[in-house]
């Protein structure tokens, strides 16, 4: 049953604001209440994160209470298809921005927003990127802190490049012809760490793909709209890969080397880059000496030859943020908008990067606040890149990638398969059976 439901309005007396009883985070009174579901536990940052956001939100608007339900994970999504069935969702809750919430954005459960956004101007904080079409009409169903999980960073190693006289490459075929020279010198050329098998799809494949495919093309071939992944696009995507490995900047041994290993080579001296995630810089920021890490550069992945999409480019995927129930009242859903429009607001930027995250506004320099070696050329990073390249997990049904994809890629720098066989392979799958076919 639904806690108060949607008009919930106002009671003579207004109570001290205050945070009470947790079962959620509420107010003894307020004059509008709002019920929300987040996916997070109480011991996780994010729970903090929310308290202290909350507790700044309440100030400026005593007349809102929201009664936060925290879930783990996994809980959290079966308890929202139970609701959904039972057209009893709450208020507010958190969305994906690709396919995970599928089950409520793509049945008519979530408020569109863009007329908020419209409204209130959003375009002037926030870039394009974050405030992006979702749905297949241009909707946008959530809207998340200004926040990309870049999958495809170069960090390099300077002093190893210093000591063999190289600069980091313009393109790919230079930082390829640059292997041989690293190898002879006794150093691993680029280490990834593939033994977990996503990791060349997130980290590798899919900037490339994009890269080469083109952003047009790769919508495409999701929905099958007269384009598909056994196209010349994304064979050639596969080829790229393949190359690195007969270069000899890619090892064969990729696929047994762990994620730990690969960034300690690097951070060791004993590599001359790493291609990963973002979320590579807090451990090394925290493990690493201020000698170490001022020998740690990031960079957009070079230039592939023909590529169609801009160098000054990374893969990443958005945040999960807040959504609106189509049946919230207006009142609700002016208050739940508030609160949505509040956990963007470059004003709380602080409280982001207070929990470990680093968000980027349009006309919002965040770099004063910004503490650490690493974190200020992670902030340089993102601050720099002007196009978010789709990832293949983000996109398309996960059970495909990781069977097909991620283990075929394993296959394919082992030598065991090639990219024609690899795209032939996965195309045959998403046709039969990805829901963005269907």
């Amino acid at each position: 049953m639904k806690h108060l439901n949607k008009a919930k309005v106002s009671v003579i007396a207004v109570l001290a604001a205050s945070l009470v009883g947790w079962g959620g985070i509420g107010a003894a009174y307020a004059e509008t209440v709002v019920d929300a579901i987040v996916p997070v536990t109480k011991i996780e940052n994010g729970y903090f994160q929310i308290v202290d956001l909350y507790e700044r939100f309440k100030e400026q608007n005593p007349d809102i209470t929201i009664n936060f339900d925290f879930l783990e994970h996994d809980a959290y999504h079966t308890k929202m298809q139970a609701l959904a069935i039972s057209d009893n969702l709450p208020d507010l809750m958190q969305l994906w921005p690709g396919k995970r919430t599928g089950y409520l954005t793509d049945r008519g459960y979530i408020r569109d927003l863009r007329d908020w956004i419209e409204r209130d101007n959003l375009a002037e904080s926030q870039k394009d990127i974050f405030l992006g079409p979702q749905g297949k009409n241009g909707e946008v169903w959530e809207l998340a802190p200004p926040l990309v999980a870049f999958s495809n960073v170069v960090y390099v190693n300077q002093d190893v490049l210093d000591k063999l006289g190289l600069e980091f490459p313009k393109t790919l075929d230079e930082m390829k012809e640059q292997a041989e020279a690293i190898a002879a010198a006794g150093y691993r050329p680029l280490v990834m760490g593939d033994e977990q098998s996503w990791v060349m799809q997130s980290c590798l494949l899919s900037p490339v793909t994009a890269r080469v495919g083109g952003l047009d093309w790769f919508a495409r071939a999701v929905r099958g709209d007269d384009a598909g992944f056994d196209d010349p696009e994304f064979v050639q995507s596969l080829q790229v890969i393949k190359d690195m490995v007969d270069s000899g900047l890619l090892s064969k041994n990729e696929p047994s080397t762990t994620r730990e290993h690969a960034i300690s080579l690097l951070a060791a001296g004993k590599a001359a880059y790493f291609v990963g995630g973002i979320w590579e810089v807090p451990n090394l920021e925290t493990s690493l000496s201020e000698e170490s890490k001022a020998q740690i550069g990031m960079y957009p992945f070079p230039e592939i030859a023909g590529q169609k999409t801009s160098t000054n480019s990374s893969s990443g995927a958005l945040q999960t943020g807040y959504g609106i129930s189509a049946s919230a009242s207006e009142e609700v859903a002016e208050a739940a908008w508030k609160w949505i429009k509040f956990t963007i607001d470059p004003a709380n930027a602080d409280l982001q990067i207070k929990y470990g995250s680093l968000p980027t506004y349009r006309n919002y320099d965040i770099s004063p606040m910004v503490e650490g070696v690493l974190n200020k050329k992670a902030y340089g990073f993102i601050s720099s890149i002007d196009t978010v390249l789709p990832v293949l997990d983000d996109k398309m049904d996960a059970e495909g990638v990781g069977e097909i994809i991620n283990n075929g890629l394993q296959e394919l720098i082992m030598g065991n398969t090639t990219p024609e066989a690899l795209a032939q392979r996965y195309e045959e799958w998403v046709a039969a059976n990805d829901s963005n076919r269907k």
